[in-house]
């Protein structure tokens, strides 16, 4: 019995070893690049721009007669939806990193990548108000292969791509 007890953990023990490949001493990398911008650029990145095409789709909201759907990392593109058969585009909130919303009552509550901001939308004048940036609240986002990026304090990863 004790013979088999010895062999049993003798094989347990040998099977946590393994035989490094000389191609596996060099450490795994992302497929992907991390895209970072300045600080002080990244929080006057922040614009309501012309309507423009959708590119990729997110998450979609309806507030009042609009209709507002996120572009992940861009921003969101904004419809009057007061026919809803025809939703008509008036223009695009350009927030880098962004990729998640809500609105109580005329106050957006939006990711800006790290940092959580408030901000009041005038769609006839034009013209956004960012009221509240609360700064390094949400963690830096993770490539989509799993990697993190060593970001420099200064910058702000907003997005990877894919590597050339």
């Amino acid at each position: 019995m004790n013979k088999l007890y010895i062999i049993c953990l003798i094989l347990t023990c040998t099977s946590c070893l393994y035989i490094r490949n000389n191609d596996d001493t060099e450490p795994q990398k992302s497929s992907f690049k991390a895209v970072t911008i300045n600080r002080s650029d990244f929080e006057n990145s922040t614009e309501l721009m012309e309507a423009k095409p959708n590119i990729e789709s997110g998450k979609i909201y309806v507030k009042d007669n609009y209709l507002i759907i996120n572009e992940p990392n861009e921003g969101f593109h904004i419809y009057n939806n007061s026919n809803q058969k025809t939703p008509i585009k008036i223009g695009f909130l350009k927030i880098l990193g962004s990729t998640d919303l809500t609105i109580k009552g005329d106050i957006i509550y939006a990711n800006n990548a790290v940092d959580l901001i408030a901000l009041k939308i005038d769609l006839e004048l034009n013209s956004i108000e960012i009221t509240k940036r609360v700064k390094n609240i949400f963690p830096e986002k993770a490539s989509p292969d799993g990697y993190y990026n060593d970001t420099p304090t200064d910058e702000v990863l907003i997005n990877w791509v894919l590597k050339n």
